[in-house]
């Protein structure tokens, strides 16, 4: 199964989008995003809900003070690899602030399919194959990730990781926010913390040995 993020501010169309995309491909599910206040807000939820892809209105100012483009770019700031699509209920081509490629931006009337019109069914089931492709591509990635996290685990714990921690960092937050490996507070994931924990541990042993000579 492949969780389809949807983000829009006005989401009246919602289950009928979910239930149009699920008749036609039923490994695919589409997820609201919504109780949100800010773009990290929505980027939590995005990691709570474990996204795989995601649709995002274009027009959302008016709720929360930035529209769908701004808000991929504040996205892939935090998560490169998660494939974001803009939808608009205007001319995809009217959207020209240059923050999405024109080949990511769709109407939202490629969901309205009940006329039995083999053109817009067409594609509608050409978008669903791309959402599919999209999201298989980050689940991989994501297992990459997971792979090059562990390697450089090992690393870590035989006193190695030297140049490497600031990936190894950023490959931790993304796959604890997934799920994906276990959650710890960031300051025992930092090389100086534990240099910091052996200067103490060491210095307790000194003290017991101190003590056991008096």
């Amino acid at each position: 199964m492949y969780r389809v993020g949807y983000i829009d501010d006005e989401p009246e169309q919602f289950e009928n989008y979910r239930r149009s995309l699920w008749r036609r491909c039923k490994e695919l599910e589409l997820v609201l995003i919504d109780k949100c206040n800010s773009k990290q807000d929505i980027l939590d939820k995005i990691y709570e809900k474990q996204i795989d892809v995601l649709l995002i209105d274009y027009k959302m100012v008016k709720t929360y003070g930035f529209n769908g483009t701004t808000l991929i770019n504040y996205i892939n700031d935090s998560m490169r690899d998660i494939q974001c699509f803009i939808m608009t209920g205007v001319e995809p081509d009217l959207i020209t602030d240059g923050l999405v490629a024109e080949r990511d931006r769709y109407p939202k009337s490629i969901f309205d399919t009940e006329a039995a019109d083999r053109q817009k069914e067409s594609e509608l089931k050409a978008f669903t194959q791309v959402l599919l492709e999209s999201a298989k591509v980050f689940q991989t990635r994501r297992q990459q990730k997971l792979e090059r996290y562990r390697e450089l685990l090992g690393k870590k714990h035989q006193g190695e990781l030297g140049a490497d921690e600031e990936e190894f960092l950023e490959l931790y937050k993304v796959l604890s926010s997934y799920g994906m490996v276990e959650k710890l507070p960031k300051n025992m994931l930092d090389s100086k913390f534990e240099e910091r924990l052996q200067r103490i541990l060491e210095l307790g042993s000194s003290i017991i040995a101190e003590h056991k000579t008096v």
